[in-house]
C-alpha cells in the first residue's frame, strides 16, 4: 500500500500532517505536540539548549490513536528513547523506541514491537528510510521532493501501521 504526506519546513510547527493513500483519500494525520506552554516556548529560544528540547508526537487514523512521548531526561543521558502508545477501540499498547546510531549521518532506530524489532535505517544520501524485520524489508519511505519536504510511503507489511511508520520517521527527522 502507498500512502504521500507532506512534512511542514517548520519542524517546531504543531499543524496536522495529512496522511493521504493513492487514490488520493484522507486517511489521517500526525502532528508533533507540547507538554505545556514552556516546552513550546523553549524552541523559540535563540540560545541553542537542545538537551531540554523533548519530541512527541500525536496521531491519528482510522480509529487508530498514535501518542509518541519522548521519555525522561534521565533515561535519555546515553541513549534517547520514546514510548509509543497505539490505542485502538479494543487494546491499548506501549512500546519502545530507542536510538542506536553511532553517527549522525547513518541514523538508526530500533522498534521494539510485539517480540519483533524493527530497524529503521534512514540513509540522507539517496534520500530514503528503509524498515527491517530480521534483515526483510518490510517498508520504505522516500523523499519524493526536498522543497516541501514530500514523502511516500509503501507499507508491505500489515504488522506495522502507517501511523506508526510515519510518526518514527517524523521523531527521525526532528532528532537528526
Amino acid at each position: 500500500m502507498e500512502y504521500f504526506t507532506v512534512i511542514p519546513m517548520w519542524n517546531y510547527s504543531g499543524k496536522h500532517i495529512r496522511i493521504i493513500d493513492s487514490q488520493h483519500i484522507h486517511v489521517g494525520y500526525i502532528q508533533r505536540t507540547y507538554k505545556n506552554f514552556w516546552d513550546k516556548l523553549i524552541h523559540y529560544s535563540p540560545v541553542v539548549i537542545s538537551f531540554l528540547e523533548t519530541i512527541n508526537i500525536d496521531g491519528e487514523s482510522n480509529g487508530t490513536h498514535l501518542k509518541i512521548r519522548e521519555q525522561s531526561f534521565k533515561s535519555n543521558l546515553l541513549k534517547l528513547k520514546w514510548d509509543i502508545f497505539l490505542e485502538d477501540t479494543t487494546t491499548k499498547s506501549k512500546f519502545l523506541l530507542e536510538d542506536k546510531t553511532k553517527i549522525s549521518t547513518n541514523t538508526r532506530m530500533v522498534y521494539h514491537k510485539n517480540n519483533n524489532k524493527y530497524v529503521f535505517r534512514k540513509d540522507l544520501f539517496n534520500r530514503t528510510c528503509k524498515i527491517s524485520v530480521n534483515d526483510e524489508i518490510c517498508a520504505t519511505i522516500r523523499v519524493e521532493k526536498k522543497i516541501p519536504l514530500s514523502l511516500k510511503a509503501v507499507v508491505k507489511t500489515n504488522d506495522l501501521t502507517i501511523l506508526e511508520l510515519l510518526g518514527i520517521y517524523f521523531v527521525i527527522s526532528l532528532a537528526y
